[in-house]
């Protein structure tokens, strides 16, 4: 079977992720570009943030992060 695969897009700036530097949004569940290397050209579509309660890790989207979402 050749089934495509549909490629998903950024919730922030609607580009095609690429499977490696994306990661989902903790608050509203939408990938977003995430570039993990220093040289990397992605854009950087998100922030990382703490949770000061779980002592974790947070990834949000930018309109999550400075609050644009409902």
């Amino acid at each position: 079977m050749d089934e495509e695969l549909e490629i998903e897009s950024c919730v922030i700036c609607g580009e095609d992720l690429d499977g490696v530097h994306q990661t989902t949004c903790q608050m509203c569940g939408g990938k977003f570009h995430q570039p993990w290397t220093k040289d990397s050209v992605i854009p950087r579509c998100g922030r990382i943030g703490s949770h000061e309660e779980a002592l974790a890790i947070v990834f949000l989207c930018d309109e999550c992060y400075f609050g644009k979402k409902p």
